[in-house]
């Protein structure tokens, strides 16, 4: 079976209106949250902000550095996170890791490492949807 969600509207300090491929998810650590997402095949990583990481109770097991904008090296945490993610009687729970950048003011980024490979996803630019067909082993958890 297959699910979707439309691209959600997002207004830029110039008054510009962008659609963004974002989806709604459960982060969960030793607490969970409900969030919006934007999806990145371009990500190799899903980053979450410190503050959620904190709030979530997200325990690092390691250090790392990524390339912000520019490449400019950014230093972070990595942990894991369990996604819970679906739509109606279709909903998943997996495990992802995550890097936590210790800078201010990001957004929650869903990268390709232990999510992409848990779906086929189509990215249709002209209707502003996603398409989601799962593709690995796994039962519906709901």
């Amino acid at each position: 079976m297959a699910f979707n969600f439309k691209y959600k509207s997002s207004r830029l300090k110039s008054g510009d209106i962008i659609y963004r491929p974002m989806i709604p998810l459960t982060l969960e650590s030793h607490e969970r949250i409900d969030v919006i997402a934007i999806l990145d095949s371009g990500s190799d990583m899903t980053i979450i902000p410190k503050e959620l990481a904190e709030a979530i109770g997200v325990k690092y097991t390691g250090e790392n550095e990524i390339s912000g904008i520019a490449g400019i090296p950014v230093k972070s945490k990595e942990g894991k996170v369990k996604i819970i993610f679906g739509k109606g009687h279709e909903v998943y729970s997996f495990d992802v890791p995550i890097l936590v950048p210790e800078k201010e003011d990001i957004q929650i980024i869903i990268g390709r490492a232990g999510f992409f490979n848990e779906f086929k996803i189509t990215f249709d630019e002209s209707a502003r949807k996603i398409e989601f067909k799962k593709v690995s082993k796994g039962s519906v958890i709901y």
